[in-house]
């Protein structure tokens, strides 16, 4: 199961578009110890060849599989953009889960934190949380 805690939630983010939120992402995770600095090289590439988008407003990125050497330990950061941020292609993310994990740990935690989110109705409660507790109360909410 996996746990949100106060440390790995960002809340009141902005970006202008899905590249600056990949960034933030992408720096939280290496400030974490999770990643190596080349980390954000294989999350743009990984965008760059299939979204991490995966509806109801959240999206999920995350390295490319020829950079998971860049990978320290199994991770990730959640981040809040309530006024959403554009991840192309008309598609808007209001929760952005940023995920670096092993290659024998990857689809266990994305599909871990994919069963707590999936609906439009919890990101938007997620989306409009005013504080942390209330955030991860919300996340962590069957």
């Amino acid at each position: 199961m996996v746990q949100l805690t106060a440390e790995a939630l960002h809340l009141q983010c902005e970006a202008a578009n899905k590249i600056e939120a990949i960034q933030l992402a992408a720096h939280a995770l290496e400030k974490a110890g999770y990643v190596k600095s080349g980390f954000l090289h294989g999350m743009l590439t990984r965008e760059k060849n299939v979204s991490t988008y995966i509806g109801a407003g959240i999206a999920f990125p995350h390295c490319a599989k020829e950079n998971i050497d860049q990978v320290i330990k199994t991770g990730f950061q959640v981040f809040q953009f309530p006024h959403g941020v554009s991840w192309g292609n008309g598609k808007v993310a209001f929760v952005v889960v940023a995920v670096a994990a092993t290659a024998n740990e990857h689809i266990q935690v994305l599909t871990d934190i994919a069963d707590l989110l999936g609906d439009e109705v919890k990101t938007t409660l997620l989306a409009n949380a005013t504080n942390k507790q209330e955030f991860i109360e919300q996340f962590t909410k069957a």
